[in-house]
């Protein structure tokens, strides 16, 4: 028996042959998948041939559909489970395997698709942007506009807007250490390189608080939200402070994300080691490809994880691996600065799949979010509805 994956790849082969871009050893599984069956043939003509480009696109849908109940029908005997509004995760498992791959790369003009347009329109995508807070209480903003000009010359360093983002020059170790804070908001995100060399990226709803330059002893700083470390390689300890928590590296390369509206803190390694440890001074360290999870009854996890799903964002990508819709709104309300409510909790537990583009419209990820199933949006100005069709 074929798994799964196979067949719910066959849809998105199909769109990359319409698009020209299969690679040999994708065009030889499509070949494979043709010479099944010979009504596989005839559908693969029929979407080939099909000029209106809505009405392919409802064909290939219908076709991932088809895959993933025929899965079903042979794991249940033929017994299927019909998905209701009032039903939660045990039964919604069974259409939440359908994936937006295909969506994604479907046609080979973003005109020719035609998208409903409601009064998301007027909700963007995030852009960098940030507020930096100096030591006298002075409140710079912050924006994405490249330059390179000096912001701040105080505190014993030099702050250079620099690109898209600021870079801290240390000019002497005397004095007392003063400290920032950089906020990025809802719909934000932004670079800084601290005195030291380390690169950070941070992401949307973010506080960092750290010292303008580091100590003989140490490195450390405050997180509260999700940022990306690039730590340059220094004898002093590099450490992270995250709700009584703290992270411990030498030089690395890691993603630490901590919002206190979740339910757990997560460090993701890239590279090099890390070294978690609890505020019950519990620790685990980590190795490349390796995530540490704090639950919020304290208990201390460690996952081999694609680190991809966990650093994509700051490349310009959300990718979600069967994640609960909830999680998944959770993350593109802080990208666009909407909020989220639900007419129906048990949307909550339905999974989704895919990749988007950090910067698409609104509007395209809802037809996205709303070809996954039994899920419907309503949009209000920036309050997001979510209810069952």
């Amino acid at each position: 028996m074929r798994d799964l994956t196979y067949y719910l790849h066959i849809p998105y082969l199909i769109v990359k042959d319409l698009r020209g871009e299969l690679s040999e050893e994708e065009r030889l599984t499509l070949e494979q998948w043709l010479d099944e069956r010979e009504d596989n043939r005839q559908l693969f003509e029929k979407i080939h041939h099909q000029k209106d480009t809505r009405q392919r696109d409802r064909i290939i849908k219908k076709l991932h559909k088809k895959f993933a109940w025929q899965r079903v029908d042979r794991a249940t005997g033929g017994k299927r489970l019909w998905i209701t509004c009032g039903i939660r995760y045990a039964a919604a498992v069974v259409f939440v395997i359908s994936s937006i791959f295909f969506v994604i790369y479907l046609l080979p003009e973003k005109s020719s698709r035609e998208i409903p347009l409601h009064s998301e329109a007027g909700i963007n995508p995030g852009s960098i942007k940030a507020e930096l807070i100096l030591a006298d209480g002075q409140h710079l903003p912050l924006d994405g506009k490249e330059g390179n000009s000096i912001l701040s010359d105080q505190d014993g360093v030099t702050i250079r807007k620099e690109n898209e983002g600021i870079r801290y020059e240390s000019k002497n170790s005397d004095g007392e250490i003063a400290y920032h804070e950089l906020r990025v908001p809802r719909g934000g995100e932004f670079p800084l390189v601290l005195e030291d060399g380390t690169e950070v990226y941070f992401n949307s709803e973010t506080k960092f608080r750290y010292p303008v330059k580091f100590e003989e002893s140490e490195r450390r700083v405050f997180l509260e939200g999700e940022a990306y470390f690039k730590v340059k390689r220094d004898e002093r300890p590099f450490s992270v402070e995250m709700g009584g928590n703290r992270i411990e590296v030498l030089g690395t390369e890691f993603n630490a994300r901590f919002y206190p509206d979740e339910d757990k803190q997560m460090t993701t390694l890239v590279s090099g080691k890390v070294k978690f440890i609890s505020g019950k001074d519990e620790s685990l360290e980590l190795s490349p490809g390796e995530q540490a999870i704090l639950t919020s009854k304290g208990k201390l996890i460690r996952k081999s994880v694609d680190v991809n799903l966990y650093t994509a964002w700051k490349d310009g990508n959300f990718v979600f691996r069967k994640q609960r819709l909830e999680e998944v709104l959770n993350t593109l309300a802080r990208w666009y600065d909407v909020n989220v409510f639900y007419e129906d909790v048990s949307r909550k537990e339905v999974e989704f799949t895919g990749n988007i583009k950090r910067f698409e419209r609104f509007e395209e990820i809802l037809y996205l979010l709303r070809m996954t199933g039994d899920t419907d949006f309503e949009v209000k100005g920036k309050n997001i509805f979510v209810k069952c069709k």
